[in-house]
């Protein structure tokens, strides 16, 4: 069976809602799931920000983009999806033919990099996040970026002061009081 384009376009934005937990089912126990999905894992709601896509440190991201590719095109049934280098060398995007959205971008780690398991899933770790926003506002060629970092840093310092004055949050820790 073959569909129109508008029998494709209304399958895709009814199945559109899905796809986040398509993504997420298809990233293995050894990638890292970093960027703002890491940040929503382990921020409180108040400090989080709206995102679309999954940022993955992954091994092998060209192998993983297409498991994903592949498996997202099966549970829409058809060609949706396809596989596109992004314009950082070894980075690669799941993006949607339809209306040309990124869903997940695949990338290899080129240092070392601190997470911390929750679940089955491995988040990059706050602390790691903080410095790589810190590293990436030094660097000129990235001035598109930096009003996404600035705030990036205002909510991770802010999130983290928060935790360390409420005591509830510091289970485990003797407090001496004077």
């Amino acid at each position: 069976m073959v569909l129109s384009d508008a029998e494709k376009l209304k399958r895709y934005v009814l199945l559109k809602r899905m796809i986040p937990k398509i993504v997420r089912r298809t990233i293995d126990k050894k990638e890292i799931i970093q960027g703002e999905r890491s940040l929503e894992a382990q921020l409180p709601d108040r400090f989080k920000r709206e995102t679309v896509d999954y940022d993955i440190y992954s091994s092998n991201p060209e192998q993983s983009a297409r498991e994903t590719e592949r498996e997202l095109d099966w549970e829409f049934g058809g060609d949706y999806f396809r596989v596109a280098p992004s314009k950082h060398k070894g980075t690669y995007k799941v993006v949607a033919n339809v209306d040309g959205e990124s869903y997940a971008d695949y990338t290899k780690p080129n240092e070392r990099t601190p997470n911390i398991q929750m679940g089955d899933t491995r988040y990059t770790t706050l602390r790691f996040e903080l410095e790589k926003a810190i590293r990436t506002l030094r660097q000129k060629k990235y001035a598109y970026r930096h009003q996404k970092e600035m705030n990036k840093i205002k909510r991770i310092t802010a999130a983290m002061k928060s935790q360390i004055r409420n005591p509830k949050n510091l289970k485990g820790i003797r407090m001496r009081w004077l």
